[in-house]
C-alpha cells in the first residue's frame, strides 16, 4: 500500500488576477484569469499543482514588495490581496483565493 504524497505547508490557494475598468458613463467591466482544475490523484498532477502554488506565492511576494515603490499608481496591500489603481478608472487586483478541490 502506498501512502499519498503530502505537502504539509500547502495553502490550497490560487492567484487570481483581475482587471476592472469603469467607463466614463459608469459601466463597469471586470476580466479575470481562469483557474484550471488539475487532477491531484496522480503523482504528476499533485506535483504540478504544488509547484504552481509555490510559483504563485513567489510572484505575490514580489508584487507586495514592489507595490509600495510604484511612482505613479496607488496600491493597497494586505496578506492575501494587492490592489493597484493603474490608471483613472482602471484597477488591477491580485488575490489569493481558495482553490476548488
Amino acid at each position: 500500500m502506498t501512502d499519498p504524497l503530502m505537502f504539509p505547508h500547502r495553502q490550497n490557494t490560487r492567484l487570481q488576477v483581475s482587471v476592472t475598468v469603469v467607463q466614463p458613463e459608469g459601466t463597469v467591466s471586470t476580466s479575470q484569469n481562469t483557474i484550471d482544475r488539475i487532477d491531484i490523484t496522480t503523482l504528476d498532477g499533485a506535483l504540478r499543482r504544488s509547484q504552481q502554488e509555490v510559483v504563485e506565492q513567489e510572484i505575490f511576494s514580489i508584487l507586495v514588495q514592489e507595490a509600495g515603490r510604484l511612482p505613479t499608481a496607488s496600491a493597497r496591500v494586505s496578506e492575501r490581496l494587492v490592489v493597484i489603481d493603474a490608471a483613472q478608472g482602471m484597477e488591477l487586483k491580485f488575490e489569493f483565493v481558495s482553490r476548488p478541490p
